[in-house]
């Protein structure tokens, strides 16, 4: 689930924000993005693969992830995680490396968690 911060819905020109939850557990399939990214972790503990490197991030840990690095989020602790993440665009898409499939962060066709 994601909870939406500012978008262009709410009139962000710059920026996407937003707190997605993490079932233990369950990935966020390796994609990229079309812009830059900062994932902090607000609770829990989340592995990020960021290209073939990888971190191991707890409360408060920050992560930044260049336009078009491929990457990977998974929930590795006992316990539902959140993460805030925010992107350099409010036009941001994300490509599933698995399918080649882009889609807008956001959009009905932009499942990957749950």
């Amino acid at each position: 689930m994601n909870y939406l911060i500012a978008t262009k819905k709410t009139g962000a020109r710059v920026v996407h924000t937003g707190i997605s939850e993490l079932p233990v557990g369950v990935p966020v399939p390796r994609h990229s993005h079309n812009a830059e990214e900062q994932v902090t972790v607000l609770e829990g503990k989340v592995k990020i693969m960021l290209g073939d490197q990888e971190q191991i991030c707890e409360r408060f840990d920050s992560t930044f992830i260049s336009a078009g690095v491929e990457h990977e989020l998974v929930n590795v602790g006992e316990e539902t995680a959140y993460v805030l993440v925010v992107y350099g665009s409010s036009a941001v898409n994300r490509t599933f490396a698995a399918t080649g499939e882009t889609v807008g962060i956001g959009s009905p066709e932009d499942r990957f968690a749950t």
